[in-house]
């Protein structure tokens, strides 16, 4: 009986176990968090993602030489796996315990929440017998992201030549589905610019994004051009148009501004926003903007198989007030027969949306690390 009881402890102590909860209580939250402990081979851990869901910590796995890089605070700490030692601010310090891995989850030395972050952030974290009061953590992260369904309401955009299929719709479609994804999965805040068949304008999108304070503005469009021949995903982000196609599809956008919120007159209403390319605050955004346009154009072509037509520059007037980071996507040229079957498609839109989650996400987790470093 003894030998079994043995037997079964060192069975417990090899798989883990919860034994213990370290108490989490943020400086003006009322209700503490738990935060879990777990032992492996007779030591204490917590799991790295449920410490990163209290502290507001972003984490890197760097799996090519075992490297974990840990925000918080405004801190960045490296840590090798299977090593007692981590880097602060390029000074050495030992846990004594190592950062351990089982399977895909990363278990830090409760140690390391217990003492050294103390020793660290000494006016943000201190211990009241079992409870650890802690500064509210500093929260960068991209929480917030408008999808602009392109055109609606009055305004088609542009019609497929075989299936007569509306622009609108397709853009709707898509972005119902990536609204979705974007908040199953990642758990961020998705609103859009237009849920229905509805006419909103071009400063009406971009106003919106800015007074909800989105991360990241996306416009979802299907291409269309003067020949039926023409094929493939591009991305746009804000500039001077560089090439006569990006110039087309410039034009193409825009159009709907005097088509239907006007005339000329309602066209010099966005010419009037002088600052909108001077000004530091939108400038600052162009190059995150450019590198979200290339995650999404990546993860498209490879999702979709789809012809690249590339990342490109445009001026277009639903990009110019919006200050964040922002892309006009188009998804397809509508007017090209094949494209078309594929852009009615519930299966191909599905696989439109997964593909654009995908950069979506891949640009969120370099985002989030910069931001909170």
């Amino acid at each position: 009986m003894k030998k079994k009881l043995v037997t079964l402890l060192i069975m417990i102590s090899c798989l883990g176990m919860l034994l213990a909860n370290l108490t989490i209580q943020i400086k003006g939250e009322a209700k503490p968090q738990t935060l879990k402990e777990t032992t492996f081979s007779s030591l204490n851990y917590v799991d790295l993602e449920d410490f990163s869901t209290i502290f507001k910590a972003i984490s890197k796995q760097d799996r090519s030489d075992n490297r974990l890089y840990l925000n918080l605070y405004d801190e960045q700490f490296i840590f090798l796996e299977d090593s007692p030692y981590y880097t602060l601010k390029a000074v050495s310090y030992n846990m004594n315990y190592p950062l351990f891995r089982k399977g895909e989850r990363l278990y830090l030395p409760s140690i390391f929440v217990t003492e050294h972050l103390r020793t660290h952030f000494p006016a943000a974290i201190q211990r009241k017998g079992n409870t650890f009061q802690i500064a509210k953590p500093i929260d960068n992260r991209l929480k917030t992201i408008v999808l602009d369904p392109g055109h609606g309401g009055k305004d088609p955009g542009a019609i497929g030549k075989k299936l007569k299929a509306n622009e609108k719709d397709i853009n709707l479609a898509v972005a119902l589905k990536l609204k979705n994804l974007l908040e199953k999965e990642l758990g961020v805040n998705v609103l859009l610019t237009r849920e229905d068949d509805r006419f909103v304008s071009l400063y009406e999108r971009t106003r919106f994004a800015n007074e909800k304070r989105a991360d990241l503005f996306i416009s979802l469009h299907s291409n269309s051009s003067k020949t039926m021949v023409s094929r493939g995903i591009e991305t746009y982000y804000l500039s001077t148009a560089q090439t006569s196609d990006a110039r087309a599809v410039e034009a193409l956008e825009n159009a709907v501004v005097e088509r239907f919120e006007g005339g000329s007159e309602a066209k010099k209403k966005y010419d009037d926003l002088s600052f909108i390319l001077s000004d530091l605050a939108q400038t600052e955004h162009l190059e995150n903007s450019n590198n979200l346009a290339v995650s999404i154009q990546q993860n498209l072509i490879a999702g979709t198989q789809g012809i690249d037509r590339g990342v490109k520059q445009a001026n277009f007037y639903v990009l110019r007030g919006a200050f964040m980071p922002s892309v006009l996507i188009e998804m397809g040229f509508i007017n090209n027969p094949e494209e078309e079957q594929l852009l009615v498609n519930e299966e191909y839109r599905e696989r439109l949306a997964r593909t654009i989650f995908e950069g979506i996400k891949r640009f969120k987790f370099r985002y989030d690390r910069i931001r909170n470093t």
